[in-house]
């Protein structure tokens, strides 16, 4: 099982539209890549750093596949349509990371 991350950094001057990613992105993220091996999307929203400045985050974004060759198929198949709609919440690139699913929250990370 892997985890793939997508980080949307919080850059000087930059834009992000929560509810935009929430109520379309991610259903349309959902519906294209389920039929091609998507097991879970779970996405969480940057409030604040620790100190109460503005977040260093908007969003991470995390999505379950059974192995990277599955999300690569799925990439090839529905990619473009998901980067191509980047640009409707978003003018930050987000940085994406493969890793494998670690400690469980309920089994103390």
């Amino acid at each position: 099982m892997i985890r793939i991350s997508a980080v949307y950094a919080n850059e000087h001057g930059s834009r992000f539209d929560t509810q935009y990613y929430q109520h379309r992105h991610e259903p349309f993220a959902t519906d294209l890549l389920t039929p091609h091996g998507l097991l879970g999307l779970r996405t969480t929203l940057g409030e604040a750093a620790l100190d109460g400045a503005a977040p260093p985050f908007w969003a991470i974004s995390e999505l379950l596949f059974a192995s990277r060759e599955v999300f690569d198929a799925a990439l090839s198949h529905c990619g473009e349509a998901l980067f191509a709609d980047i640009i409707n919440y978003t003018d930050v690139a987000p940085t994406l990371q493969v890793s494998v699913l670690g400690s469980d929250w309920n089994k103390g990370a």
